[in-house]
């Protein structure tokens, strides 16, 4: 079956998989819902924190996921990570976790020099260039564009799997050959992936967030 940016399963006509153990009105996760806050899950009302947690994930069924329904008289919802999304698809995710997302400006995305691209397997590359430093950071994602000796396949747009470190970055993606290319030249070979989001103010994984809680993303601005 797919799935949906929230990794939830969709059935044949493209809607989020729903198990029918429930009955004829089986529960509606938030994906189902309108993109109005106010139609969302509220794990503080009735039995929504069941549908948030205690049947997290159906048809697959994932009980108790972690983030939701801790210990205490506080019910809290877990961060999802949105870096890499487009600023539609972030915003859809940060409300069907309860959250009330704000876009930001967009960040200043001057493009950047390759100097060298090793790619250490069909899927896995180092790409080496001018001032990476903390520039783009794990699972946000970058386009490579053309420049003198930059290996067709790396033309295209990645995700960041490794922390910049100096003047290298870690990218994932498929269909490298397995090679150390140097000589290459060109300015501004890599630049963040426009309308994608590079940062997000409320760390993935975070799990003592209240819902409703605000939370700001940030996508890139078009490359320069």
């Amino acid at each position: 079956m797919a799935t949906n940016n929230n990794g939830n399963l969709l059935d044949t006509a493209g809607e989020v998989a729903i198990d029918f153990v429930w009955g004829n009105l089986p529960m509606q996760p938030n994906d189902a819902r309108p993109n109005a806050l106010e139609n969302r899950l509220d794990p503080a009302l009735d039995n929504h924190i069941n549908a948030l947690s205690g049947w997290n994930g159906y048809p697959q069924y994932s009980p108790d996921t972690a983030g939701e329904d801790v210990a205490g008289p506080t019910d809290y919802v877990l961060v999802p990570s949105v870096l890499g999304l487009t600023t539609a698809l972030a915003t859809d995710a940060m409300k069907d976790a309860s959250l009330v997302p704000t876009t930001a400006s967009a960040a200043a995305n001057v493009g950047k020099d390759i100097t060298r691209f090793d790619a250490a397997s069909s899927t896995v590359a180092y790409v080496f260039g001018t001032y990476f430093d903390s520039t783009y950071p794990v699972g946000s994602k970058v386009t490579i564009t053309a420049g003198t000796g930059i290996p067709a396949y790396a033309i295209g747009t990645w995700t960041v799997t490794g922390a910049s470190s100096g003047n290298q970055i870690t990218i994932g993606g498929s269909g490298f050959t397995v090679a150390n290319t140097t000589g290459i030249s060109g300015t501004k070979t890599i630049a963040g992936a426009a309308g994608t989001i590079k940062t997000q103010s409320r760390a993935a994984g975070a799990n003592s967030v209240v819902p409703g809680a605000a939370v700001t993303i940030t996508p890139w601005a078009t490359a320069s």
